[in-house]
This record gives C-alpha cells, structure tokens and sequence, in this order.
C-alpha cells in the first residue's frame, strides 16, 4: 500500500478496508507513476486534507441526470422556473422514499448535467429547458423528449415498470401509453464519469474539473474508449459535468457509473490519479482505495 498511500493519502484504513470489501469491492494497490503526469492544479486550489471521507454522503437509490448542455448554472441549478430541471427535482422530493425496491435506499438524486441532446441546437423549447432528455442510473436509461409539464405523471408510471424490467430481466417498453411524443432508449456506454463544474456555487470546481475531464478524456483516447457527445459507439466512456454534489471542499469529487451496476464516488482525486481511476475503477470491475471513497453501492442492472 506505500504508492497508494503517496499517491491517494495516508492514514489508517483497516476497518474502512473491511467495509469496502463487505460491499463487494475489493481495494486496489496501484503500480502507475502517477508523478509523471505534467498536469496539475493550481496552488491556489485549497482542498481539505484531514476528514474522513468514507460515508461523508448519503447512499441513494437513484440518480436522474437532467442533459443541459451546460457547464455552469444557477446557485440552484434546479430552481429555474418552467424547466424539466425544476420539475425532475420536485417530483424527486416528493418522491424520496416512494419506491423502496430501489435498495438500499429510496433517496433520490437530481443533477443538472454537460450531456447534450441534438436538440439542443435547433427547438426552441430545449434551448429554454422547457422539454428535454432525462439518464435515469443507475439503469443505464433514457427517457427522450420530456416535457416540464408532463414530467411528474411520467415518472410515476415509469419508475414502476423500469423496477419490473430489473427485477423480471425484461426490457422497459421503448413506448409509453398516453406520453406519444416520449421514447425510452438503452444506453450504450459502459461507464459514465461526473465531475462537479459547479462554478457559481464554488469556483475550485470550475478550476478542477476542466483539468480532469482533460486528463481523462487523453487516457480514453489512448484506450480506444473516449466518446464525445456526438459519438454513440457502444461500450465506451462518457466524460460529463454535473452541478453541485456536495462536498466541494474535497475537489475533485469524482461519480462513476458502470453498466453492470456499480457506482463509485471518490474525492480529493487530482489530474495524476487520473489513470489508476480508469484502470481500477472503471476497468478493473470496481477495484477502490479506502482513502479515496465517499461512498461505493452496487445495483441490478436492467438488461436489453
């Protein structure tokens, strides 16, 4: 553990080990020079060193991703009045706690995101937020096409029959009955990566992540797994901004999401963690430091 310790701090990690390994993750010794990596965060960038990160944030069943093609937004991303943002996240807090087959937890999270739509260039009512596409993770699901107003009456129908499809391992309807204009697709990749943008809520994270998105953006190229918006190759790896998480005193938080159901969040990661990330986190089923971790859980996929 000595590299990892220099690389991803120090401190006494024996129960911590324990737990990660009780949740069905395994800890990772890393072999990888990370002191070779050029790219680096400011000196201005002030991070907290000494809490504990293991449980610094709640578990949750759900996590819907609101594509805005943005990479900054209001204090309260959710808080604009009209949009699909707002209304996601009203039918979210009326909702925590509905729908217990989630897991573990019922807690739903909303996030505005940097994910984009085609649409997003030419109708009028996603350049305003109005109608736009929804990633319900961690099922690895689509819904297209959503409009503000018929937000909360569509989710109420689909979450029951997206649970069905986990738990029966049949596909959800592409189609939903009275919503004609919405369609329900699979998504293709393998792993979504979120990193906090969050500029107007704190600037560090501004700074932080355009520098990881970088570093991990030239090593998923090297691999043959970058995929940018316009790219839907299958089996790849989205990069992505989301708004604020939690936590920015920990930059960089770093939310990962693999299709075969597990969900990462470390914190503290710098540019030269960067490829140990991706070789153990994302490629390695899941492999974590104790050092590292805010919370890991595991889900059932939904299978196509």
């Amino acid at each position: 553990m000595g590299l990892i310790r220099k690389l991803f701090g120090g401190g006494n990690n024996i129960n911590i080990e324990e737990e990660i390994e009780r949740k069905g993750f395994s800890t990772s010794d890393c072999s990888f020079d990370c002191d070779s990596c050029s790219s680096k965060f400011p000196a201005s960038v002030s991070v907290e060193e000494k809490d504990e990160l293991w449980n610094s944030t709640k578990e949750y069943g759900l996590h819907i991703v609101v594509a805005s093609g943005k990479t900054d937004w209001p204090h309260d991303a959710c808080s604009v009045p009209g949009t699909v943002g707002k209304a996601v996240s009203g039918w979210a807090d009326s909702s925590n706690d509905k729908f217990p087959e989630l897991g573990t937890s019922s807690s739903i999270k909303v996030t505005m995101s940097s994910l984009c739509s085609a649409e997003l260039d030419t109708n009028e009512e996603y350049i305003s937020g109005r109608r736009g596409d929804i990633l319900i993770l961690p099922f690895f699901i689509w819904i297209k096409n959503v409009s503000a107003e018929n937000v909360g009456s569509l989710l109420d129908v689909m979450m029951p029959k997206l649970i069905e499809s986990r738990d029966k391992k049949i596909p959800p309807p592409s189609k939903v009955e009275n919503f004609d204009d919405v369609t329900v697709q699979a998504d293709g990749f393998q792993s979504y990566i979120f990193l906090c943008s969050h500029r107007t809520r704190d600037k560090r994270c501004g700074v932080t992540a355009p520098l990881m998105k970088r570093e991990m953006e030239i090593y998923l190229r090297d691999l043959g797994l970058y995929r940018d918006f316009n790219d839907y190759r299958p089996n790849g790896v989205r990069v992505a901004y989301i708004n604020h998480v939690g936590g920015h005193k920990y930059v960089a938080n770093v939310l990962m999401y693999s299709k075969t159901g597990k969900n990462i969040w470390l914190a503290r990661c710098r540019p030269q963690n960067v490829r140990p990330i991706i070789d153990e986190c994302i490629l390695a089923d899941g492999k974590v430091w104790a050092d590292k971790v805010r919370i890991i859980q595991r889900f059932d996929p939904i299978e196509w």
